[in-house]
């Protein structure tokens, strides 16, 4: 049964009497069958649309699952360069001293400056 203009009509004529309190037992009938067929309707129409909302949602559900996933892997990669640079800063301190004390070892031997190669 398609909702029509008709329909609309019947069933707003019967919703005002409800409210009146006009209606005799087959009006409620009548009315109560309209609204359920009104509803039935209605989610027949609205059935395909909530499934592909489901469906939807269901994907971008699993595509925020897959960027939570893929940021804290990168949490984890920063973590990982942060502390090879610390490592590199610690190296390259220690490396500046060391030839710092060669430089100062060879002028104090040769007292000369250690020229650096080019």
């Amino acid at each position: 049964m398609e909702w029509n203009d008709e329909k609309q009509a019947r069933l707003d004529a019967l919703r005002v009497a409800g409210l009146t309190g006009t209606l005799d037992e087959a009006s409620k009938a009548e009315l109560t069958a309209l609204i359920e067929s009104l509803e039935t309707e209605e989610r027949e129409r609205l059935t395909p649309a909530l499934a592909q909302m489901r469906a939807e949602q269901a994907a971008l559900r699993q595509q925020v699952q897959a960027s939570e996933t893929a940021n804290e892997q990168l949490v984890l990669l920063a973590a990982q360069q942060e502390q090879w640079l610390a490592d590199a800063r610690r190296l390259m301190g220690d490396l500046q001293r060391r030839h710092q004390a060669i430089r100062q070892a060879y002028q104090h031997v040769t007292g000369e400056p250690l020229l650096a190669a080019g």
